[in-house]
């Protein structure tokens, strides 16, 4: 009985040696993905990208569209047209955040929403995903829509950011955050990567968690055209905040 016992101790710590050397080290996963996506070189070479596409709302019985800009190093525009609801703005100049709606006007954004939006403004944020989250680090492997992923969790601003990178594939298939979400969580699923010149891009995203659900369906992505910086200029208005 105690040599039964002990061979399976025996067992047991050695599958968890096992399990623990095949956890791979957050440089490990991170290029992976960036690999899976085309490589360093050919996503460096991107220095604007332009995004057009449907979005829906099923909870709101509402569609429309979004065009996004992004333009080096950090230049980014985005406008939602939601059909009889008006047209939603966010911009990134490089220094300001700012968005137009129909409810508030011009806003400023500020705080930790600010902070935010200058990562993901950044056009090669997928290349620098360890410098904008320091203490990313891997967490644990699970099952995401079905796909094994190892799951990279990162705290910053007191939020918490995880990102789901497909073992099989390498790519990220969804990110979830508690940042803007009081008491709950934003989960973005991530598909249909598509080749657009020589890099992956992903041309379906959708949030299945949070105060408001949506889908985006990209009909068109373009890189390296050219993108006039009056888009990304602020209005002047009187009253804005």
């Amino acid at each position: 009985m105690r040599r039964a016992l002990q061979a399976v101790l025996i067992f047991s710590a050695l599958t968890q040696h096992l399990l623990h050397s095949q956890v791979p080290t957050v440089d490990e996963v991170l290029q992976r993905f960036v690999s899976a996506l085309g490589g360093e070189d050919e996503l460096e070479k991107i220095r604007t990208m332009t995004l057009r596409g449907t979005m829906d709302f099923p909870d709101f019985k509402a569609g429309g569209t979004t065009t996004e800009y992004f333009k080096y190093p950090d230049l980014f525009s985005a406008e939602t047209e939601v059909h009889s609801h008006g047209s939603t703005k966010l911009v990134y100049d490089g220094h300001d955040g700012w968005q137009i709606d129909p409810r508030n006007g011009l806003t400023r954004v500020t705080g930790e929403d600010l902070a935010d939006i200058q990562r993901r403004a950044n056009l090669h944020w997928n290349l620098r995903l360890h410098e904008f989250y320091p203490d990313i680090q891997v967490k644990s492997h699970q099952t995401v829509d079905g796909e094994d992923a190892w799951k990279l969790e990162a705290s910053l601003e007191n939020s918490t950011f995880d990102f789901f990178s497909s073992t099989k594939t390498g790519l990220l298939i969804r990110f979830d955050t508690d940042q803007h979400v009081p008491n709950g969580i934003s989960s973005v699923s991530i598909s249909d990567y598509r080749r657009v010149g020589r890099v992956l891009f992903a041309f379906g995203a959708a949030q299945t968690a949070g105060a408001v659900k949506w889908t985006r369906k990209l009909t068109e992505v373009r890189f390296n055209e050219p993108i006039d910086d009056s888009i990304f200029l602020k209005p002047k208005q009187n009253g804005a905040n």
